[in-house]
């Protein structure tokens, strides 16, 4: 098997895990390539043996499974990076807490065995992708929990027009709106009052004078979305 590997840079003391990671699936004889951050904070800053891997940058990769080590920071960059390539993604908890990276480094080795021999099932889940002009958004265009169109300052609510299919469903006075997949929904939505939902989409306007749509929220299905801001003078 061809493993894609994406690791937390910020712990070191947490090296070990990393070290123990590679050592099983080289004993497995893999094939790896890593994420070239990682890489190299693995063996340029820490000076660690990480056996010789293919190194790639942003999305530029393909495997059978990507191995998220980290926290769920790392797993949602991981799931960016997938994008549309239908890789599944194996999330090891080096962090504290972990929704999405559920994989204790102690259940490592029993983990990469079931793997090989093929006890295990995927979890689909519904990604986001955006579409602006801002070539540095689009260059990494998708997201697992959630997109959040914010306000670029504190002086006043902004004005976002919401159409699906080109039709027009609202338009929210809110100082921004997230939108969600029900992965994300226990995540930024929840916190300013959103649903926890299953699978479908949904709109959480953040303090809107809509309040009808505040507090049930918008659910969608596979349906494209179109957003437009302006700001509202004070």
């Amino acid at each position: 098997m061809k493993f894609a590997i994406f690791g937390n840079t910020y712990q070191a003391k947490k090296s070990s895990h990393a070290e123990n990671l590679f050592r099983l699936l080289a004993g497995r004889k893999a094939q790896l390539c890593v994420c070239r951050e990682f890489y190299n904070f693995l063996t340029s800053d820490l000076h660690l043996d990480i056996p010789a891997a293919d190194l790639f940058d942003g999305n530029d990769f393909c495997a059978d499974m990507v191995i998220s080590i980290g926290g769920d920071g790392t797993f949602l960059k991981a799931a960016s990076r997938v994008g549309k390539k239908n890789i599944p993604i194996l999330g090891i908890n080096t962090g504290r807490l972990g929704f999405l990276a559920d994989i204790s480094p102690e259940e490592m080795e029993e983990t990469i065995d079931e793997i090989y021999n093929n006890h295990y099932k995927v979890e689909e889940r519904s990604v986001l992708q955006l579409k602006c002009d801002d070539e540095k958004l689009m260059a990494s265009p998708y997201a697992l929990n959630e997109i959040a169109v914010l306000k670029r300052d504190s002086s006043s609510m902004i004005s976002i027009h919401t159409a699906i299919n080109g039709a027009h469903l609202t338009t929210y006075q809110a100082d921004g709106l997230v939108i969600a997949t029900p992965t994300g929904s226990t995540a930024y939505s929840l916190s300013v009052g959103g649903p926890v939902i299953v699978p479908h989409k949904h709109f959480t306007p953040i303090n809107s004078r809509h309040f009808s749509f505040f507090n049930n929220g918008i659910r969608l299905n596979n349906l494209p979305c179109i957003f437009h801001e302006t700001s509202n003078e004070a």
